[in-house]
Order: C-alpha cells, then sequence, then structure tokens
C-alpha cells in the first residue's frame, strides 16, 4: 500500500511536468487511452495511459493548405539541415526554412482532427520573371521559369499540384534578387557602394521601376486583373503574405556594422551597410506599397487578403554580432554548407526567429 501511495505521487508528478512542457509534448500522444486490459496494477497512475481528449473534427473534413513561395530567403538558404542539408538540391530549399517550420507549429497546434497541408515551392536565386538587369538576364522563377535550376515558374508548380483547390493562405519572400541583391553585396564589398556614381546606385535605379512593374504582374497572376482576367493561378486564395526582408547589418550592441578587413562582408564599412539598409528599407516600402495596391484593386471574381508580415527584429543580431547571430558571413556559409551562396542569409537561429512571424500571421489556420 505504502509503495503504491509513492507510485501515485510520481504520478502526479509527471503528469504536471508533462503539462509544463508544452503542446508539442502532447501532441506525440495518442488521441485515445489505451485499455488496461488483465494488468494488476490498473489503479496505479504511474503506469495508466494519459488520456488524451480526442479531437472534434474539422467541419466538412475539410484540410486547410498553406504555400509558400519565394527566393533564397524563403528556401532555407544559410541553414542546410545536418541529417538532409537540402530537401530540395537544386533550390537549396531546407527542411529549417522558416516556412516549413511554421508549417510544423501550425500541424503541432491543430485543434482539429485531421492535417494541415502545406507545400514549399521557394527556391534560391529566384525573382519574380525573366528581365534585363545590367549585370544578365534575371532568374525567373515565380511568374516564369528559373534559368539557373530549368524548374518551370512557381505558380505554374502550384497548379501542376493542386489544380484549382482552394489555398488558404500564401506566403512569398520575393525582391531581394529583383534588385540585384548579390551584385550589390559585391559591389560594397570589393568596391566603394557610397559614392552617387556606384555601381550599386546605378543598379538600384534600374532595378527599382522594373520590380514595381512585376509586383504589378504578381498581383495579375494571382488574383486576375482589373476585370478578373489573366489570372495564372489557378486556385482561389484566402489570404496572401509577403514577408518583409529583416535588417541583417548591426552588431549584438544594435549599432551599424563596421568591417574594413578580411574576407566579403568583413569589408563593409559603416557608410556601406548603410546604403545597403537603405535599400533594404525601400524594398520593404515596395511590398507593403503592393499590398495596399492588391487590397485596393477593384476586381471583378476572387479577391485574396492581402497582407505584409513585419521582419522579425534582428536589432542585435546582424553579421557581425558576436554572439547569437542570425546572419551568415561568408565564413560561416564555407564552413556551414561548403560553398558561398549561404552569404548573408539567415541561419538556423534567424530562420526560427522568422519562422516566430511566420507563425504568428498564420496561427488562425490551426484554430478556425
Amino acid at each position: 500500500m505504502r509503495h503504491n501511495t509513492i507510485r501515485r505521487l510520481l504520478g502526479i508528478g509527471l503528469a504536471t511536468t508533462t503539462l509544463l512542457m508544452g503542446a508539442e509534448l502532447a501532441i506525440t500522444q495518442p488521441s485515445y487511452a489505451a485499455p488496461c486490459g488483465n494488468q494488476s496494477n490498473c489503479d496505479d497512475p504511474i503506469e495508466d495511459p494519459i488520456p488524451v481528449p480526442v479531437k472534434p473534427s474539422r467541419p466538412g473534413g475539410y484540410e486547410p493548405l498553406y504555400v509558400a513561395l519565394g527566393d533564397s530567403f524563403g528556401s532555407g538558404e544559410g541553414a542546410p539541415d545536418a541529417m538532409l542539408p537540402w530537401v530540395n538540391e537544386k533550390c537549396h530549399r531546407s527542411a529549417l526554412s522558416a516556412p516549413l517550420r511554421a508549417a510544423k507549429r501550425l500541424a503541432q497546434n491543430n485543434k482539429y482532427a485531421g492535417n494541415i497541408l502545406y507545400s514549399s515551392f521557394a527556391c534560391s536565386g529566384a525573382t519574380l520573371d525573366l528581365t534585363q538587369g545590367l549585370n544578365g538576364t534575371k532568374d525567373g522563377g515565380i511568374l516564369t521559369g528559373q534559368t539557373s535550376t530549368g524548374m518551370p515558374s512557381q505558380i505554374s508548380q502550384v497548379n501542376a499540384k493542386y489544380g484549382s483547390r482552394k489555398i488558404d493562405a500564401m506566403s512569398i519572400s520575393i525582391g531581394g534578387n529583383d534588385l540585384s541583391y548579390a551584385d550589390i553585396l559585391q559591389d560594397c564589398s570589393f568596391g566603394n557602394c557610397v559614392p552617387w556614381d556606384s555601381q550599386t546606385r546605378k543598379l538600384f535605379a534600374h532595378d527599382k521601376p522594373r520590380l514595381q512593374t512585376s509586383l504589378n504582374s504578381l498581383i495579375t497572376a494571382i488574383q486576375g486583373d482589373y476585370y478578373g482576367n489573366n489570372r495564372a493561378l489557378q486556385g482561389n486564395v484566402s489570404y496572401v503574405y509577403l514577408t518583409a526582408y529583416p535588417d541583417l547589418f548591426n552588431n549584438a550592441n544594435g549599432y551599424t556594422c563596421n568591417s574594413t578587413g578580411g574576407l566579403f562582408v568583413e569589408g563593409f564599412t559603416q557608410a556601406e551597410n548603410e546604403v545597403m539598409r537603405g535599400y533594404l528599407g525601400e524594398l520593404n516600402n515596395m511590398l507593403a506599397t503592393a499590398v495596399a495596391d492588391a487590397n485596393t484593386r477593384p476586381v471583378v471574381g476572387h479577391r485574396p487578403v492581402w497582407k505584409l508580415i513585419a521582419a522579425p527584429d534582428f536589432t542585435r543580431n546582424g553579421y557581425c554580432a558576436t554572439s547569437n547571430k542570425f546572419i551568415n558571413t561568408y565564413n560561416d556559409s564555407m564552413w556551414n554548407q561548403h560553398d558561398h551562396k549561404g552569404t548573408m542569409h539567415p541561419n538556423a537561429a534567424g530562420h526560427l526567429a522568422w519562422s516566430n512571424q511566420l507563425y504568428n500571421s498564420l496561427s488562425w489556420i490551426a484554430t478556425s
């Protein structure tokens, strides 16, 4: 009798600990309690299974669908998984990317029985469409096929997989490559991008109006033009989320990086970092303007709700932070993924922080 009492107390403590550890443990348990059978100690709570309430069925048995499109910031470039570096090698699509992590949390916190469906088509190097830049043709990817991978447009891939099925939420990370992100990094690293006649200034002046046109084409591809025509996406989308880009350029104290020696990003001066931060701010403003334009455009037929997801706060986590860094340097990229492509992209910690922003905006999928 004394041993049974001790075991009951231990069982209560274990059950309490399980609850305190959070929902992620609870979701791994079965949705039913196994019977005691002929066990002689069925009254012993340390060995009795913990009953888990059966989740209600979602009305109509419907399974929500979340789709992610985008560039390297959406694919997970810079954050390869140690077990399987890339879910898709061509696109450097990682299981540690922010969209996939957000999708896993949605599934874990789903209050209904059944699944929450998710697919990512984000691909490193992607631009909205094929346009001519000062340093060559843009790669394409969202609205047109992507030349570097040989893959069809991401919207075509969505159509091929889901057809006219309703899409509850779509997140899109895009714009950096359209504004010659990699070329600007190189100009600021190996040259001086501060003067008004620098190559960086010329690149931005050339690319900005083309990005504005491409963002307008993106709106049309998803919801149609003013008359509801020329849609490229077959399914109706309830919510479209454009994701803003985080600040990459601060140290652990929140001050702008200033590194005048070393390889690649370590060669950015404080003034050059401020130039790049300014362009990043203009890009985020362009994304916000596109969201406003989409929501106010008169459309015949279906129109999704467009929203801008604010970038996560990387104020003390930039590429030159000595601790708790969220952004890869050239050396970080070479060490983590054995190439330079993850340079100035979020690492695993950065994608985790970004996934929290995504999840906060998408959590309604799991609860409504």
